[in-house]
């Protein structure tokens, strides 16, 4: 049976007398005390924060724990608007709420401050440090407001601060400010003579749990070298090594997994000193103790990381030649905790190309890389960023042609990838070697892309890398190409803000198929060269239904010229 709700559920918990965006809109053209340009400003605050939230102005509450948390998600650059502009709504329809006292006036005012905290306040701006003040304004009044007296100053009165702003604010980030305000307490501490000397802790964001090689037995990290290096150079006429060599960076990743999986063995209470060899994790008992732990760790769900982790485990046992019985186990272990195959994209890639669908996104997307490359031009001020934003194009603009993993957009060097005949075509070339799958891959990269790469590489230097650097993404000093993770995380933020999409470098390939399907449904065929992936089969069961809407788009035409053809 389906209920009735009288009220949204998400809204279940705000007081039964809060008043909405509506409410407050109707009351602010006979509000006193308010000129009419700002009762303007405020009513037209509340609307564009309504329009940014996709709801009608009587279904907003004015409530900052339910605001906050919503408009944190929105970019100014996703609704079309300048952040500035997006800033000056929410900020007056923050001012709305405070006239009418749902939320409590910001008072900011060197005079409001008490004969304890002026003082204060004053070394602060004497001093010219440009962190302080930023940092510290708000927490000052705050604690000024409560009456906390500066030598009294403890972590409880942070803890309230961070408290009072997710209470109070419905736009900014309660954690971010309550962090800012702890460091540059601290920070004041060290610089400012008069400052109290009490020092303010933040709790650690993540629990560390992986233990540094060195706190492991010698031998036990020799054991995992042994075996990481037959599976890296396997002995041909060995039965239980693997066929094929296995790539560095699948070697690095199980270096990885075996540490972490031995520094949550010790977390699970055996001594770290007991673990002196490869054969002491993948001991059963051992082995189902250290799942046990990483279980724990995840609400008792198994997630990507155990199962891969418990696969591994089962696999060196078959390599280091254990016992049948030992083997069995451990494939036992490896198949309660295996999580079923992914069919097909995740959720969250597929809402992501969902948005992307939308014609003003994907134009918004495509014409990125020109529309930073104009708006940070070469100039000497502010050359570092400029050059910085015009390689995260560059960047961008690749991937849209070449749909290539990050990893083998990070590692180009000019020398070996990027090929020019000498007829003015240019070619991206990726090698065996430089791909996941180990199959080469080609790219004719167009004359606007081409463009993009002459501008960059003759302005980058010395603001990105020194003169005569290989690496088309290089390490600040042009030592070595930039990191992956770097790159993408790099590429992700500048997307995010410049348009407000949410597109990581991954998402690239996903974004490249459904280009493609959509203009040649059941195109599989072209798909999988694009992505070099290895088997047909794997790219079908990948992207199967991403054609689905211009395939059913053309399936309603069909039907629409039979209906005419009938009714002729």
């Amino acid at each position: 049976m389906t209920l009735h709700m009288p009220i949204p559920l998400d809204q279940a918990f705000i007081p039964v007398d809060t008043p909405s965006f509506g409410r407050l809109i109707k009351r602010l053209p006979n509000a006193p005390k308010l000129s009419d340009t700002r009762k303007r400003d405020m009513i037209s605050g509340l609307r564009r924060v309504a329009d940014a939230l996709g709801l009608p102005e009587d279904d907003i509450p004015c409530d900052g724990r339910w605001l906050q948390p919503r408009l944190s998600k929105i970019n100014a650059a996703m609704i079309g608007m300048k952040p500035k502009t997006w800033q000056n709504a929410v900020s007056n329809a923050r001012s709305a709420m405070a006239h009418f006292g749902i939320v409590e006036r910001r008072s900011r005012r060197a005079e409001d401050l008490d004969r304890f905290w002026g003082p204060l306040w004053d070394e602060v701006l004497i001093s010219g440090d440009k962190t302080l003040p930023t940092a510290l304004r708000r927490f000052i009044h705050f604690l000024n407001r409560m009456g906390v007296h500066p030598t009294n100053v403890c972590d409880e009165h942070a803890t309230a601060y961070r408290e009072a702003l997710v209470i109070n604010e419905i736009s900014k980030d309660p954690d971010t400010a309550y962090r800012a305000a702890v460091n540059g307490w601290n920070l004041a501490g060290e610089r400012l003579a008069e400052w109290p000397s009490m020092r303010l802790s933040l709790p650690r964001r993540a629990v560390r749990i992986a233990l540094d090689e060195s706190a492991f037995p010698v031998s036990f990290t020799d054991d995992v070298e042994t075996v990481l290096n037959k599976l890296a150079k396997p002995d041909p006429f060995d039965d239980a090594a693997p066929s094929t060599p296995r790539r560095p960076a699948t070697i690095k990743q199980y270096r990885h997994q075996i540490m972490r999986f031995a520094s949550h063995l010790a977390n699970s209470g055996i001594a770290v000193e007991t673990i002196n060899s490869l054969q002491v994790v993948l001991d059963p008992w051992n082995a189902k103790q250290g799942l046990r732990q990483m279980l724990r760790r995840n609400d008792g769900v198994t997630n990507r990381d155990i199962s891969q982790t418990a696969a591994l485990l089962r696999n060196l046992a078959r390599l280091t030649g254990l016992p049948e019985d030992h083997r069995d186990a451990l494939a036992s272990l490896a198949k309660k905790v295996a999580q079923p195959a992914q069919n097909g994209m995740t959720e969250r890639s597929r809402a992501r190309l969902r948005v992307l669908q939308d014609p003003r996104h994907k134009n918004r997307l495509l014409t990125l890389p020109e529309h930073l490359f104009s708006k940070y031009c070469s100039t000497a001020q502010r050359a570092k960023m400029n050059a910085l934003a015009r390689e995260d194009a560059l960047a961008i603009a690749i991937l849209l042609v070449c749909p290539i993993r990050v990893g083998s957009l990070a590692g180009i060097d000019l020398g070996k990838h990027i090929q020019r005949p000498g007829d003015g075509r240019v070619f991206l070339v990726l090698e065996e070697e430089d791909t996941k799958t180990g199959r080469s891959m080609e790219f004719a990269l167009p004359a606007d892309v081409v463009v993009l790469l002459d501008k960059h590489l003759a302005t980058r230097c010395p603001y990105r890398c020194p003169a005569g650097t290989q690496f088309l993404f290089s390490k600040r000093d042009g030592s070595a190409s930039i990191g992956p993770s770097e790159l993408s995380s790099r590429i992700s933020k500048r997307i995010r803000k410049e348009t407000g999409l949410e597109v990581n470098a991954h998402l690239f390939r996903h974004f490249a198929v459904m280009n493609w399907l959509d203009a040649n449904p059941g195109g599989y065929e072209v798909a999988r060269r694009l992505l070099g992936h290895s088997d047909l089969s794997h790219t079908i069961n990948l992207y199967s239904g991403l054609e689905v809407t211009s395939a059913t788009k053309a399936f309603s035409d069909l039907v629409s010229d039979l209906r005419k053809g009938y009714s002729g």
